[in-house]
């Protein structure tokens, strides 16, 4: 079993979903987990160029996550593009069009998971 890091803030993952499309609600969660596994996957990989404890206590502390919004694509572009200029996991979702989206069509944005930097990036969204 793994050991927490002691006075390690876990960090949190957000998930940033486009209101525009309209998407019912097992489509949001739906998109929402693959954004979720998406960035769980890309802050391994990150975490281990760093020394691993963020991925780490974030798994062992429940794998904090919080749901917001934007209106459109280009508010879900400008976050993620901040995201990666700060060095923040920032992983965009595309659905494969088989249910209410065309395909290829960009619905959440996955960000972190990540401390202090990504909360100031996020702190005017509002949640979903």
């Amino acid at each position: 079993m793994m050991k927490l890091i002691r006075n390690a803030f876990p960090g949190t993952m957000y998930l940033i979903v486009r209101t525009d499309l309209k998407m019912g609600k097992g489509k949001i969660a739906s998109q929402c987990s693959h954004a979720a596994v998406l960035c769980k996957a890309s802050g391994f990989q990150a975490s281990q160029r760093r020394n691993g404890s963020l991925l780490k206590n974030w798994m062992l502390c429940g794998q904090p996550k919080i749901v917001l919004k934007v209106d459109n694509l280009e508010e879900l572009e400008k976050l993620g593009k901040q995201a990666e200029e700060l060095g923040i996991v920032a992983e965009v979702v595309r659905d494969a069009g088989r249910t209410q989206i065309p395909e290829a069509t960009v619905t959440v944005l996955g960000l972190g998971p990540e401390g202090k930097e990504l909360e100031s990036l996020v702190k005017h969204l509002k949640l979903l």
